[in-house]
């Protein structure tokens, strides 16, 4: 069965039809901002917001998330609330407000500085600072509160939680209801989940996971992230867990703990890719005044020292050394968003990137032909589905990634299935994605000889590849990880 939004729908209103459906994340699906032509709405980057708000456009419902746009405030009404999409309005957006010195200490403190490279294998490492942790159990408090408003007057609710963000609201929430209301709540964490050994790390490793134990159903994207949960459950809090079935028993209650691999909407991408004014883009982008040659890779990337990007610039190295005859025929656009550019380890890291891209740049350039394009900004969707369909290669190469959507971006997009896909092991997106190409991004050797056997591969296998990575994407969509999640959700409603 393919599932659509329609499904979805369908799904939500035969199992919690009767329950007011609550969603609450730290980045908002609409953005207001003022603009020289005045207030204009954006849609973050993001696959947690592209994957949701197509589910609450189709269901309805109410969005909790943090307001980051300048012009937000003066776009709600006296409950913080506004309908979004904006023209075509389905939900309800309501917006928790922080100061700057708030989401310092909440999102650029605690959530990235601590969660994020704790759970990350310590790539970077973690800050243990008291402050950070002070901040984010007051965000934390905000949110359950706008969350406890939204909750007055209501029987019964199902809300789902998201992200490393947000771990100790489901406690606050659920502390805060009435007795008599009838609540499930759910929680999808979008990173990995460390050992257990490694989240022992943590000072307030106990708060964190009775947090989250507040929560009926907890989802991972993997079945090893699940395990090192529980594995930290059973270590830190002493929890009677069952590792077959996939259950935590704590304080009397059971919840559940179940992988949900997430996906993309893959007939929208497919659609969009197809549309004239992408053609148009790939003639420009393969002309004599932009990339005249060859052989064309695409790397796609928020700017992180899990993704690789530092590891990927060596291997393309190592290719032209090592293969020179592709010298002045390959060239590889890097388009890197930039990302948490107040924290000093991503300042440095982009200070790097800048840095090798130049050193390998001067060490190949010859006339106008240099090896690295780098993009330092989002590209617009026209301009990004003309790389996917015209590069020979996509590159994504993380260090350690919960799941990676860009790989499923580029299946999606690639309708002439010509195109490979290199990815890392450590991507969790490797598990699902059996005919990419599969690279340690620490192994330079290896990682050359597989774009160069990428760039060889013949078009018959290429295809084959590509039809085989299309199919896996297109069954297993957006919208199955929504029904998969909500069904396992629906079924502690009984």
């Amino acid at each position: 069965m393919l599932y659509t939004a329609k499904e979805v729908q369908k799904l939500v209103k035969s199992k919690l039809g009767g329950y007011k459906f609550i969603i609450v994340s730290n980045r908002e699906p609409y953005i207001h901002m003022h603009t020289p032509s005045g207030v204009r709405v954006k849609t973050p980057a993001g696959g947690l917001t592209a994957a949701l708000d197509p589910l609450m456009q189709a269901c309805g419902g109410t969005w909790v998330a943090g307001g980051s746009g300048d012009a937000d405030r003066e776009n709600v009404d006296k409950k913080d609330r506004c309908r979004v999409p904006p023209g075509k309005p389905r939900y309800i957006l309501k917006r928790v407000w922080m100061s700057k010195e708030e989401v310092d200490k909440f999102y650029f403190g605690f959530s990235n500085q601590t969660l994020w490279p704790l759970c990350h294998n310590v790539f970077k490492e973690p800050i243990f600072k008291r402050s950070f942790w002070d901040g984010y159990k007051h965000s934390n408090a905000l949110y359950a509160e706008a969350v406890g408003k939204e909750l007055k007057g209501v029987k019964e609710a199902f809300i789902w939680f998201h992200d490393y963000h947000l771990a100790l609201a489901p406690k606050m929430v659920r502390n805060g209801a009435p007795n008599k209301q009838k609540l499930v709540l759910a929680h999808f964490w979008h990173i990995p989940w460390p050992t257990w050994n490694t989240f022992m790390l943590l000072p307030w490793a106990e708060e964190v996971l009775e947090g989250m134990l507040a929560n009926d159903l907890i989802g991972f994207h993997l079945h090893p992230y699940c395990i090192n949960f529980l594995a930290s459950v059973e270590n830190v809090l002493g929890a009677k867990v069952d590792y077959k079935a996939l259950t935590v028993r704590y304080r009397g209650r059971t919840i559940q703990v179940k992988p949900f691999p997430i996906s993309v909407d893959f007939a929208t991408i497919d659609k969009l890719a197809r549309r004239p004014e992408v053609r148009r883009e790939m003639k420009r982008v393969r002309a004599p005044q932009y990339i005249p040659y060859k052989y064309i890779g695409v790397g796609v990337d928020r700017i992180d020292y899990t993704k690789g990007i530092i590891q990927r610039f060596r291997a393309i190295d190592r290719f032209l050394e090592k293969y020179p005859k592709y010298q002045n025929k390959f060239v590889f656009v890097e388009a890197g968003a930039p990302s948490r550019t107040r924290i000093p380890a991503y300042m440095k890291l982009n200070e790097e990137i800048s840095e090798l891209v130049d050193e390998i740049n001067w060490k190949y350039m010859r006339g106008y032909w240099k090896p690295i394009i780098y993009i330092k900004e989002k590209l617009d969707s026209d301009k990004l589905f003309a790389l996917y369909r015209t590069a020979n290669v996509c590159i994504v190469s993380p260090v350690q990634d919960g799941m990676n959507l860009v790989t499923k971006e580029f299946i999606s997009a690639n309708v002439d299935r010509s195109g490979v896909l290199i990815v890392s092991k450590f991507a969790g997106a490797t598990e699902e994605l059996k005919d990419a190409i599969v690279v340690n991004p620490y192994d330079v050797e290896g990682f050359a000889d597989a774009i160069m056997d990428s760039l060889e591969m013949p078009l018959k296998e290429r295809q084959k590849r590509m039809k085989n990575l299309r199919a896996a994407v297109r069954k297993n969509n957006v919208f199955k990880w929504l029904a998969d999640f909500i069904s396992e959700a629906a079924k502690l409603t009984s």
